[in-house]
């Protein structure tokens, strides 16, 4: 199946580790099946093979737990062979009508 899909570009759910949830599973964030998509959006790369992958979330995914979900993306992207980045951005400097700082993973297939 690999490289018949060029893009794909995806947020998955961010409520388990948003600062707006006071609820959250602090301790073990995996545990929360909001937190579960993040895991299931990297099967579904990994099954696709996409030449290049956008993933955007709240900042807190790098911020959150010792920011061991942004480590999972980012090892999970390594780990298929994909050069991968990782930017902050200030969403409402692009023209957006709120003042958000956003993440994004950039991967490309690395051939």
């Amino acid at each position: 199946m690999g490289g018949k899909v060029h893009v794909i570009c995806g947020g998955p759910p961010c409520q388990g580790i948003s600062g707006f949830n006071r609820f959250c599973n602090k301790d073990n964030p995996l545990e929360n099946l909001k937190n579960n998509q993040l895991v299931v959006f990297m099967d579904i790369i990994q099954y696709l093979k996409p030449k290049y992958v956008l993933m955007e979330n709240v900042v807190d995914i790098v911020k959150f737990y010792g920011g061991c979900l942004g480590h999972l993306a980012l090892g999970r992207f390594v780990g298929m062979n994909y050069q991968a980045r990782l930017g902050l951005l200030v969403i409402g400097c692009y023209g957006l009508p709120q003042f958000r700082m956003r993440a994004f993973f950039f991967g490309g297939l690395f051939y």
